[in-house]
């Protein structure tokens, strides 16, 4: 009797940490070092988008999706908590509906996660809201203490203009009480053939991120079907995991000259490129921008990417053949 009582104890105990901690805008906070002397433009606490000297927005696209070309888009939206601090997912979807993409890999987001995102079901509303296929993978779930709340799911979700025939979610490697890290995998059934589209949300560590990358690329490696890797990496272009990223798959960022970061860390102070959209040998980027706005402590990044037919793959085949 005195066990079981003690064992409920203690599971109640671990719930209540479980949930201080993960309700905490610091849940994910990346851990950074940022450059000195970038010439970026910084956001501005207060107002409605950033300055767009640097931008350039991506062009609505009427009529134009059925050829070779896709756009895809990766996006860490902060639970759809702005700079300001006020949750507003609408202004989420706005940036989303904005970019006009097909594919859309976004990283943080909460369903009936805990208060700082009300609850809400934040899949289904963004889906909703933009009228797309989607598919959520969560990396962490939390047990609220009322039993009428159930359980709270926080991770990575996957939004379609096509169908999506599967998904499934890969667990990275995670040390022992620290948030877990997953990337979500789903294959979609694109005009150009099926698509492989990973979104994903590493460490805080180099090293734990390191193991992250060698488990994701071993992961993407074994797919036969082009691939497309989006997230929020965590790290800088210059680190030894976005380094071995890029001596697998192509970077699409190097399209844009500047280097534009991704990440708000504070008022006048440079912003460090966290966010990446990776290619496998099947595609071609013909345009990569990064897109104003404070709806996010992180700014979407958008590219248009070509799918090459077999023979135009440097290869000579697409992998797995």
């Amino acid at each position: 009797m005195h066990k079981s009582v003690a064992t409920a104890l203690v599971i109640a105990l671990l719930s209540i940490l479980l949930m201080i901690t993960a309700n905490t805008r610091y849940l994910a906070m990346p851990v950074v070092a940022v450059p000195a002397g970038k010439d970026e433009v910084a956001p501005t606490i207060g107002s409605e988008s950033l300055p767009g000297r640097q931008y350039l927005l991506p062009q609505v696209r009427e009529g134009s999706r059925d050829g070779s070309q896709l756009r895809v888009m990766t996006y860490n939206i902060h639970y759809g908590t702005g700079v300001s601090g006020e949750l507003d997912l609408e202004k989420t979807a706005a940036v989303l509906k904005t970019a006009d993409a097909d594919i859309i890999g976004l990283q943080e987001v909460d369903r009936n996660f805990g208060e700082r995102s009300r609850f809400q079901d934040q899949p289904k509303l963004l889906a909703n809201l933009l009228g797309m296929h989607h598919v959520y993978g969560e990396s962490l779930r939390v047990p609220h203490l009322s039993l009428s709340r159930g359980v709270g799911h926080y991770g990575n979700m996957i939004l379609s203009r096509y169908p999506i025939i599967d998904s499934e979610v890969l667990r990275l490697p995670t040390k022992w009480g620290i948030e877990p890290r997953t990337a979500l995998k789903a294959t979609i059934a694109a005009p150009q053939g099926e698509v492989v589209v990973w979104s994903t949300h590493l460490g805080l560590s180099s090293g734990a991120r390191l193991e992250q990358v060698r488990t994701l690329l071993a992961a993407v490696n074994r797919e036969g079907r082009p691939s497309v890797v989006l997230g929020d990496f965590n790290a800088l272009p210059e680190s030894e995991e976005i380094r071995l990223m890029a001596s697998q798959l192509q970077d699409a960022g190097k399209l844009d000259r500047i280097g534009k970061g991704t990440f708000y860390v504070g008022p006048g102070q440079s912003m460090p490129r966290i966010d990446y959209i990776w290619l496998d040998e099947s595609f071609t980027v013909s345009f990569y921008t990064v897109m104003p706005s404070l709806a996010s402590d992180h700014l979407a990044i958008v590219a248009d990417i070509v799918v090459l037919s077999r023979e135009e793959v440097k290869t000579g085949n697409l992998r797995g053949e």
